[in-house]
């Protein structure tokens, strides 16, 4: 194929990782999952690891249809109670993790762009973040609680927390790989250089911001469950908990599972959205 060969070419004689993940390859990605659910079932059907230890997959799968479809009237006051309140916790933790991670956005992809345009405020904010960052989450909550008190301030604070950082440290890291000669070359073209920021770093980072995006979500959806630490009775974190303290860990492995699934899918929201305005960083 020659260098000049059109963009049509190139598709149809290099399928993409899009078309190769729609074609029979694409099922295997679900071969591990099915493949652990095998061997999860073998385990427990041979009655060598205790149904209190490890539930086998009908209890689980019977304690997810009971969480969806169950009878709520019992629950519904002060949800936190298991059946039929499946809809209840879902909304509650994601209406959370949404608002957290929107506000985590909107402060980190700002924060990490200074840090890496100007070299002042990285020499003030810098070692502030890198000092930060590591405290895990559960170091956060008693600040949480103190300052915020029980429920739903506390919560988003520490998912907030959660999913910030990885934000801010890979867009700085991004436009801290920008090569210079973009931006000289930005203003040779007649650029000023109070445009170089929207018009050359931003767009050349946003595949690192992207990464940070996702990195933060995962970040998040891993602190939602210490933020319904926080004396919320929904979110599945709180049901969890509740589920916990009666020794019925089917219902512990169900809220897992739904955390599994809400974070599937919130990932592949961001990388939808995200492909829009990134495709040229993979041609």
């Amino acid at each position: 194929m020659s260098p000049q060969a059109s963009a049509s070419e190139q598709r149809l004689l290099a399928p993409s990782r899009e078309r190769v993940k729609r074609g029979p390859n694409g099922w295997l990605g679900l071969a591990v999952p099915v493949a652990l659910v095998g061997v999860w079932a073998a385990v427990t059907a041979t009655g060598f690891v205790s149904p209190r230890i490890l539930p086998n997959p009908g209890a689980v799968a019977t304690a997810a249809y009971a969480f969806l479809f169950g009878d709520a009237t019992t629950t519904l006051p002060g949800v936190v109670r298991f059946e039929g309140a499946g809809v209840f916790h879902i909304v509650a933790s994601l209406r959370r993790l949404l608002v957290a991670f929107c506000l985590a956005a909107a402060v980190g992809v700002p924060l990490g762009l200074a840090l890496g345009l100007s070299h002042r405020v990285a020499l003030v904010l810098d070692p502030l973040v890198q000092a930060l960052r590591p405290i895990p989450i559960f170091a956060w909550l008693p600040l949480g609680l103190a300052w915020f008190g029980l429920g739903e301030g506390a919560a988003r604070f520490l998912i907030f927390i959660g999913a910030v950082f990885p934000i801010v440290v890979s867009t700085a890291d991004g436009v801290m790989r920008v090569p210079r000669a973009w931006a000289e070359t930005a203003l040779m073209l007649g650029t000023s250089r109070s445009q170089l920021p929207r018009r050359v770093y931003l767009p050349a980072t946003l595949p690192s911001i992207v990464t940070g995006l996702r990195l933060g979500l995962t970040l998040g959806w891993m602190s939602v469950i210490v933020g319904e630490l926080t004396g919320t009775r929904q979110g599945l974190g709180a049901m969890m908990m509740a589920a916990r303290e009666v020794g019925r860990l089917d219902r512990v492995i169900v809220g897992m599972a739904f955390f599994a699934l809400l974070g599937l899918g919130t990932d592949l929201l961001v990388r939808r959205v995200s492909r829009r305005f990134t495709r040229w960083a993979s041609s």
